[in-house]
């Protein structure tokens, strides 16, 4: 059901909808946008190969720290981390948008 900006909030505040819930989920309706989130941050974690990729992580930062000092360890282990959340964000990338159009148009505003 679509509700237009200007018409009273469903929700029986007598506010105008875009000033009471447009872009918040109404009373009743649980925000898809949240449980998506944290369902798709628990499937990674749950991963196998990025536990495995973190306990490798800790264990060379820690051999980096008792080798070359504290300091080191620190920084090798932030940016193995750094490089973990940037593998595991990018090895399952969202499909391509097909109404995508051509990507290397510059229209400048026209509608042709």
């Amino acid at each position: 059901m679509k509700i237009a900006r200007n018409e009273p909030c469903p929700c029986g505040s007598g506010i105008k909808y875009k000033k009471c819930h447009l872009g918040k989920p109404l009373p009743g309706e649980e925000s898809d946008a949240d449980a998506s989130v944290s369902d798709d941050v628990q499937s990674v974690l749950s991963d196998r190969r990025v536990q495995l990729a973190i306990v490798v992580g800790i264990a060379v930062s820690i051999g980096a720290g008792v080798w070359r000092g504290t300091y080191t360890g620190i920084v090798v282990g932030a940016a193995w981390l750094l490089g973990v959340v940037a593998w595991a964000s990018f090895r399952n990338p969202p499909p391509p948008n097909p109404d995508a159009g051509d990507p290397a148009a510059l229209n400048f505003g026209r509608r042709d």
